[in-house]
């Protein structure tokens, strides 16, 4: 299939309103425990014949309210240490948007100040015009990381030996783009 960007004019920023990125981990093999950044900001631009994604989320943000836990997870060392910390980014190497409307966004992301590569997958709805007279679009993306490659290592033994925290991290953005004018 041929790579469609015409659709796409300009630059697109992230409608925090209307988006929403967050992380998934299993929990003592039992459940999924889910979480969400409440401050994501970010752009997508088109030129000619490329489109750059970039984002960042502030860590603080995250949607833990118990205070002890919260504490734990999102200033904690052990995983995200907000203070030192403060922002997770994202930066496109490659967006494939596809003509049946898969997405396949390549690049870096940054947490702790450790980057790596990843590689997520998902679906894009081109821009259309709301009712207001604003061009907005849709990407949604899926990416699994080992979270240990971002030096969030904590981890507890089960009395079965198992561990009480997976190591796979699923990642989901849900973004709503509006069309800067």
């Amino acid at each position: 299939m041929a790579t469609t960007i015409q659709a796409f004019v300009g630059t697109y920023d992230i409608d925090r309103t209307h988006s929403t990125v967050q992380f998934a981990i299993r929990h003592l093999n039992v459940s999924t425990f889910r979480a969400s950044f409440g401050h994501v900001d970010g752009r997508l631009a088109v030129e000619e014949d490329s489109i750059l994604l970039e984002a960042q989320a502030r860590v603080e943000s995250v949607s833990i309210v118990e205070p002890a836990f919260r504490d734990h997870v999102v200033r904690g060392m052990d995983f995200f240490g907000a203070d030192a910390h403060p922002l997770a980014t994202f930066r496109s190497t490659s967006v494939v948007l596809e003509d049946g409307g898969s997405a396949v966004v390549a690049g870096e992301l940054t947490i702790r100040d450790v980057t790596h590569p990843v590689t997520a997958v998902g679906t894009y709805e081109a821009p259309t015009q709301d009712p207001f007279g604003v061009h907005r679009a849709g990407l949604e993306l899926r990416a699994t990381i080992d979270r240990r490659d971002w030096a969030m290592d904590w981890q507890a033994p089960l009395p079965d030996g198992a561990d009480a925290l997976g190591w796979e991290v699923d990642i989901t953005a849900h973004l709503e783009l509006t069309r800067q004018l």
